[in-house]
């Protein structure tokens, strides 16, 4: 009577439990809490038991901000939708909702993150020739290459002028006018007093 009475409540305890079990997610593409290092190209749910067409997900990025994807398509078990924007680096989440085979609505989310390389810019040949700088052990300061100004020159290059060809050092003369004029300042000031 005993061992009845036991297989009963055990078959009380069981049945619900069996009556209520609801659909759950087995697999997801992109994985859960996965990182993957480019942008999917369409969110792929995969269920324990038959779902409803009705059922639908939805991609937000790290903001809560819905982002744009194509109808949820149903197939079965499995529930897909392209992706037709690019995404950037970044954690995002998928939110479900399915009905059920068993005609119940459940919903659930889960995360993964993109993490795909940077493109960098490759400088073009003009730009590295002209960026390239070689040290003098000399002066122990980078000389600049063909194309580049070199800026430690450039008060001996403006005193310098061609003159029919040939360079012409202004420096002293400059010099020697500066000299005079403050000589001449100081003759002037000194007669007035």
């Amino acid at each position: 009577m005993k061992r009845i009475l036991l297989i009963c409540l055990a078959m009380l305890w069981l049945v619900p439990g069996a009556a209520m079990a609801h659909s759950t997610l087995e697999s997801a593409v992109p994985a859960q809490d996965a990182t993957i290092n480019a942008s999917p190209e369409r969110i792929e749910l995969t269920f324990n038991t038959k779902i409803e067409k009705l059922s639908n997900f939805k991609l937000l990025n790290a903001a809560g901000k819905e982002l744009d994807t194509e109808k949820a398509i149903v197939d079965g078990a499995t529930m897909s939708g392209a992706v037709p924007a690019t995404l950037a680096n970044g954690d995002y989440t998928v939110k479900w909702t399915i009905i059920g085979a068993d005609g119940h609505s459940v919903e659930g989310n889960y995360s993964f993150t993109v993490d795909a390389p940077v493109e960098t810019a490759e400088p073009s040949p003009e730009s590295e020739s002209t960026a390239e700088t070689t040290e003098d052990p000399a002066a122990g300061t980078p000389e600049a290459t063909a194309g580049e100004e070199d800026t430690t020159n450039l008060n001996r290059e403006n005193a310098l002028a061609p003159v029919d060809g040939k360079a012409v050092n202004y420096m002293p003369a400059i010099i020697i006018g500066g000299i005079i004029a403050i000589a001449a300042l100081v003759l002037f000031l000194r007669r007035r007093k």
